[in-house]
């Protein structure tokens, strides 16, 4: 399974146990793990060394923090880390990159976002609007210039303009969408 990290976001990520190659069980305390030990493959790229330079630090047990910066963190999809350091077995992990907005929705704080509103749309079009049945408000242009971003659905992470609301209808005008969303699709307005 991959941990999610938010696009383009430095943070603070734990590698290990790193045990010794010889026992197999012996937590390994002291390795210098350089900024060239790591190395990392985003998605069906080339392996290089994280852009972030700090060493890895040993925390507890075997276990070390390593610190990846917005380059490390740029592409969206699979990012797998892996350490091969001499004198214990290798450690790799796997992660899923994903937009912020996504990110934001599903770890974040939500008093932060106090405003966000989720849905699931019910019709559109890539000119006129997403209709939907989540929308409880009544008033019209209650949502006018939020921005509803696509969380599921083939549309996932774009992002468009909210330029009317008609609250009877509950169909939201949105700028013009590079697809018609389809019934089902997942987004939030912010």
């Amino acid at each position: 399974m991959s941990i999610w990290l938010r696009q383009s976001t430095a943070v603070e990520v734990a590698i290990g146990p790193f045990l010794d190659e010889t026992d197999g069980k012996t937590p390994e305390t002291a390795l210098t793990i350089s900024q060239a030990d790591v190395r990392l493959k985003k998605q069906a790229g080339d392996w290089g060394q994280k852009n972030e330079s700090t060493a890895a630090a040993h925390e507890e047990n075997g276990n070390y923090r390593c610190l990846l910066d917005t380059t490390d963190t740029a592409s969206l999809g699979r990012l797998r880390l892996h350490v091969n350091e001499s004198g214990a077995l290798p450690v790799w992990e796997n992660y899923m990159v994903v937009p912020a907005v996504v990110y934001d929705s599903l770890f974040e704080d939500f008093g932060v976002f106090s405003g966000t509103v989720f849905g699931t749309v019910g019709a559109g079009s890539t000119t006129t609007s997403v209709t939907t049945a989540d929308l409880t408000e009544v008033t019209n242009d209650h949502y006018k210039n939020k921005i509803i971003t696509f969380t599921k659905g083939i549309l996932i992470g774009q992002s468009a303009k909210v330029t009317a609301y008609n609250g009877t209808t509950k169909a939201l005008a949105v700028t013009t969408l590079t697809d018609t969303p389809a019934e089902n699709d997942k987004f939030i307005l912010t």
